[in-house]
């Protein structure tokens, strides 16, 4: 966890904790899956609306909005996003075909958040925070086999 107690510090620290995919069904070879994902947030920083984007081999398939919010000093939030997926975007693909044969789908994820963070109540600086995430999801298993995500922020 990352504290921000002066302005030397790295700022608000995000992390995505899990991903969990609720539906995941294979009718007529068109898949619908529903992930979510968990994010921490730690700082004291007020944020605007936050945007989580998912893409397949490149191609934006989704992308799902949080609302504005505060996060306390030295305290986590959890935000929960759930993206559905428009799996016409997904299907047309020209590498879906290799990934339903190899029984894992690759996509990955970036989120943003931006806002402010106040330090000792008295200094107030603009904080952009951003993750990239890639995932591999087993098809039949319906688990996540690999994921590496990285974070940036910018103060």
């Amino acid at each position: 966890m990352t504290q921000l107690n002066t302005p030397k510090d790295k700022g608000p620290m995000i992390t995505m904790n899990t991903i969990k995919i609720t539906k995941f069904q294979l009718v007529n070879t068109t898949m619908t899956p529903q992930p979510g994902a968990n994010m921490s947030l730690v700082a004291s920083f007020r944020y605007a609306n936050t945007t989580t984007s998912l893409y397949y081999h490149g191609v934006l398939v989704e992308e799902a909005r949080g609302p504005p919010g505060r996060a306390k000093a030295r305290r986590t939030l959890r935000m929960n996003v759930t993206i559905d997926v428009i799996m016409d975007r997904v299907v047309s693909s020209p590498d879906f075909a290799t990934d339903l044969g190899s029984g894992l789908l690759t996509m990955s994820s970036f989120s943003r958040v931006s806002g402010q963070v106040k330090i000792l109540n008295l200094i107030k600086r603009h904080v952009v925070v951003k993750m990239n995430c890639t995932t591999t999801f087993n098809i039949s298993t319906q688990a996540i086999k690999e994921q590496s995500c990285k974070r940036k922020v910018k103060l």
